[in-house]
């Protein structure tokens, strides 16, 4: 499967992606929604809302590794994954370079490496006025699974 040409269809995808799950996962607590696609690239919006937050009003840490991880996932199922395969993520690297109120946040996944079995992606985050708040990248292998509980 390839990226989709559009957000219409990138938002089309991930609406069938999360009605096939039959239960509101990860994805839902996150607020995550299709932001952009290039052919290159998609991209999920995260609002700053209480739930997502620090006590300070900032973006929790765990906020945005969730935001990152399921950018890069998305992307690698889209990208390389056949039917029934699913990208697990086996290695991370983080490196959170600050933190800012100003949402909504945005991760940007492109992947650097990918074939039959493994993926690697880069994902930033950026607040709402492009700075950059996280840098990671991530390995995914795909395998066989079955969506859903």
């Amino acid at each position: 499967m390839a990226l989709p040409a559009t957000l219409s269809e990138f938002t089309a995808r991930w609406d069938k992606f999360r009605e096939s799950l039959g239960f509101e996962d990860i994805t839902f607590t996150l607020r995550l929604s299709p932001h952009a696609v290039t052919e290159d690239s998609m991209s999920f919006s995260m609002p700053l809302c209480d739930e997502l937050a620090q006590a300070n009003g900032m973006f929790a840490a765990a906020s945005l590794f969730g935001a990152a991880d399921i950018a890069g996932t998305f992307l690698a199922m889209n990208a390389y994954a056949d039917a029934g395969q699913f990208p697990l993520a086996v290695q991370s690297n983080v490196n959170f370079m600050s933190n800012s109120k100003s949402g909504p946040a945005v991760a940007t996944a492109r992947i650097l490496r990918g074939g039959a079995s493994v993926v690697v992606a880069e994902v930033q985050v950026a607040d709402a006025e492009a700075k950059v708040l996280v840098h990671t990248t991530f390995t995914y292998v795909l395998k066989e699974r079955r969506l859903g509980k």
